[in-house]
């Protein structure tokens, strides 16, 4: 009989690319439900969410336009914030893009309608800071989602 089979050495080394490519992809596959730390001060920044301390009030206008006055009671700056609104099940998400000082107010204008030209139920706020990407020379925003005021309209 004249069978002829791969030698040892070569199905070895077969085996040893193929366990190399399986833990390539076992490790790209794992590596996204690994998020980037962003730290803050020398923290992780969802720490400092607890430390956010604001006031957020919807002042009407005198031609029906909304504003919205925002006072930082905390020793953190606020990036920005998601504001959140409700009706009738349905919500959409807008931002309010304007920083937010430790100990600063800001009062600005703001459309606060829903798509349909409606007025919200119900408006959620929470607020974002800056940090930067651990490992990295660069920064990201992260929401706290834990920290909001609500507002019944």
């Amino acid at each position: 009989m004249k069978k002829r089979g791969l030698s040892p050495v070569i199905a070895t080394v077969f085996l040893i690319l193929l366990v190399l490519v399986l833990a390539a992809l076992i490790f790209l596959w794992a590596r996204g439900f690994i998020s980037e730390q962003i730290e803050k001060f020398g923290q992780p920044v969802d720490n400092l969410c607890k430390q956010v301390d604001f006031e957020v009030q919807v002042v009407s206008g005198d031609i029906g336009e909304d504003a919205l006055e925002v006072v930082n009671r905390g020793d953190i700056d606020i990036f920005y914030l998601d504001i959140k609104m409700f009706k009738e099940g349905n919500s959409e998400i807008s931002r309010f893009k304007f920083k937010i000082d430790a100990g600063q107010s800001i009062k600005k204008d703001l459309y606060l309608k829903m798509e349909d030209g409606s007025l919200p139920e119900k408006i959620e706020i929470y607020p974002a800071l800056l940090g930067s990407v651990k490992g990295k020379d660069s920064n990201k925003v992260f929401t706290c989602k834990d920290v909001s005021k609500i507002i019944q309209m």
